[in-house]
C-alpha cells in the first residue's frame, strides 16, 4: 500500500514537471491531465471523444479518440518514418492521452476547464485537425495522411500498461545514445522509465548541436535559475555531474547547484545531454540529442524499424517492463 502511494506520488509529479517533448515535431515536454469516473465513462458511451483545448485560442473542441491520434501522430513525427515507428508513435500518443484523462479526475488542471488535454507539445503533446494537416502537408497532404491513417488504424486501442496500470509513454525526438532515466531527470524512479540504449539516434544529422551565449545572457539565464553571478565570468562555472550516459545531473553556477532539466529549460538547450565551457569570452553548450531524452526516442524508433522490429519490440524495449494491453 505505501509502495503504490509512493509510485502513484512519483507520477503526480512527473506529469506536473515534464512535458513530453517529442519531435519530429520536437516535442518537448511537459505532462497530462484526465476526466473523473463520471466523464470518462459518459465519453465511453458516446463512443470514445476527447475534449482538446486549442493552446492558441483556448477553445476546447471535442474529438473522437481514432481522429485525435491521427492528428497527434501528425504533430508529432514525420511521416516520412517508417510505418512501424509510426504505429509504435500511435500506441505511444493513444496512452499517453489515456493517462491523462485517467489523472486529470485526480489532479484536475482548473486552467484547462471542461478540456481533457491541450493541443500543445509544451504542456502535454501536440495535436493538428485535419485542416492544420492540410496547411502542414500541402501537396503531399493525400499521401502522408493516408500513411498516418494506416498506421493508426492497424494499432489502434492498444495501449502501454505497467502493473495493471496505464502506463505513461513519454517520448522525445532524438537521445544521446540512450534515453535518460525518469531518475535521472527528476531524482525519482518510474520502472518502466529507465535508460536504454539507443545507437540509432548518433546517425541523425541533428544529432550534435551548440547554444552560444554571450556572458550578459549567460548571467540572466543563471538569474531566471535563481543564481546571481557576480565576479569574473570564468569562475561561472563549476562541475557538472553526469550520469552513466552523460546525461547532466547537476550544474553548478558559481555556488548554487542546479539540476539538468533546469538548466536545460531556461538556457534553452536541445538536450539535457552535454558540456558546457567558457571559451573566449563565450559560453559554449554542446549538447547531443533533442528533447528531455526520458521514454522511447523517435529518431530510434525509426532506426529500429528500418533494422526489421516490429511496432511492439519497439515499444516494449523502450519502455521495458510493460505490457501492450
Amino acid at each position: 500500500m505505501r509502495i503504490n502511494l509512493i509510485i502513484c506520488i512519483i507520477i503526480a509529479i512527473a506529469m506536473i514537471l515534464c512535458p513530453v517533448a517529442a519531435l519530429g515535431s520536437a516535442p518537448d515536454e511537459k505532462i497530462p491531465e484526465i476526466p473523473s469516473e463520471d466523464k470518462a465513462a459518459d465519453s465511453e458511451a458516446e463512443g470514445d471523444f476527447i475534449s482538446v483545448m486549442s493552446s492558441s485560442t483556448g477553445k476546447i473542441e471535442k474529438v473522437g479518440m481514432r481522429e485525435y491520434v491521427v492528428g497527434c501522430v501528425a504533430a508529432e513525427i514525420s511521416a516520412l518514418y517508417h510505418t512501424e515507428a509510426l504505429k509504435a508513435q500511435a500506441v505511444a500518443c493513444y496512452t499517453y492521452a489515456k493517462k491523462t484523462c485517467e489523472q486529470n479526475g485526480k489532479h484536475k488542471d482548473s486552467s484547462l476547464g471542461a478540456a481533457d488535454i491541450t493541443d500543445s507539445p509544451d504542456t502535454h503533446q501536440g495535436y493538428l485537425g485535419k485542416k492544420q494537416r492540410k496547411e502542414k502537408w500541402g501537396e503531399k497532404y493525400d499521401e502522408y495522411e493516408a500513411k498516418i491513417t494506416e498506421a493508426v488504424d492497424e494499432v489502434f486501442g492498444y495501449y502501454l500498461s505497467h502493473d495493471g496500470e496505464t502506463a505513461l509513454a513519454l517520448y522525445h525526438a532524438i537521445s544521446a545514445g540512450a534515453t535518460q532515466s525518469a531518475e535521472s531527470m527528476w531524482g525519482s524512479v518510474i520502472p518502466y522509465l529507465i535508460s536504454v540504449e539507443s545507437p540509432g539516434d548518433k546517425l541523425s544529422p541533428d544529432y550534435e548541436s551548440k547554444t552560444v551565449l554571450s556572458k550578459e545572457e549567460f548571467r540572466k539565464a543563471a538569474k531566471s535559475c535563481g543564481v546571481k553571478l557576480t565576479g569574473d565570468a570564468d569562475g561561472w562555472l563549476k562541475k557538472n555531474e553526469k550520469d552513466e550516459y552523460g546525461y547532466t545531473k547537476s550544474l553548478t553556477l558559481g555556488d548554487e547547484k542546479i539540476s539538468g532539466s533546469k538548466i536545460r529549460e531556461e538556457f534553452g538547450l536541445r538536450s539535457q545531454c552535454f558540456d558546457a565551457e567558457y571559451i573566449e569570452g563565450e559560453f559554449v553548450f554542446t549538447c547531443r540529442g533533442y528533447g528531455h531524452g526520458v521514454g522511447m526516442s523517435q529518431y530510434g524508433a525509426d532506426y529500429m524499424a528500418r533494422q526489421g522490429f516490429s511496432w511492439r519490440e519497439i515499444l516494449l524495449h523502450y519502455y521495458p517492463g510493460t505490457e501492450i494491453v
